[in-house]
């Protein structure tokens, strides 16, 4: 009985993070500590979390895609330069202290938690596509950057 429990809460959570993942990003905020509640250890429950992402991603462009909504190649851009930031952040949490993981994790944590908690900015209906040029080679740098930091 208590597997079923397990599976039934595994399912919710994960659909829930894939919405919120789609819409604004974030759902590994309810995941990764449902997953190291469940008893994987830490850095096991960010690898398996972050296959999910993937699909997550891929899904939700597709879905997009299916609506008109298409910023390609930028997209391609920055799903290149998240993915080697992932695997490089991957690689290093792989190799550190699991108690030095633990704390960084929750740090990560608590820190996005504040963050999607007070942000105060609201999108609106007017936003203007900035996806050549100088925001390229930013957006390249800062989603690198994000996915080393989240998979570290």
């Amino acid at each position: 009985m208590e597997e079923i429990l397990e599976i039934a809460l595994l399912a919710f959570v994960g659909l829930a993070a894939g919405v919120i993942n789609t819409l604004a990003g974030g759902g590994s905020t309810f995941t990764l500590p449902v997953l190291i509640f469940l008893g994987l250890p830490p850095n096991i429950a960010n690898g398996t979390n972050r296959i999910a992402i993937v699909v997550q991603s891929l899904t939700g462009a597709l879905g997009y895609k299916s609506k008109g909504i298409s910023t390609f190649p930028f997209n391609l851009y920055l799903g290149i330069s998240a993915s080697v930031g992932a695997i490089i952040g991957a690689q290093i949490a792989i190799d550190i202290d699991e108690k030095l993981f633990n704390r960084i994790l929750a740090i990560v944590i608590i820190t996005i938690g504040v963050l999607i908690t007070f942000k105060t900015n609201k999108i609106s209906g007017e936003l203007i596509e900035k996806i050549i040029g100088k925001y390229l080679f930013f957006s390249i740098i800062i989603f690198f950057l994000l996915k080393f930091m989240e998979d570290f």
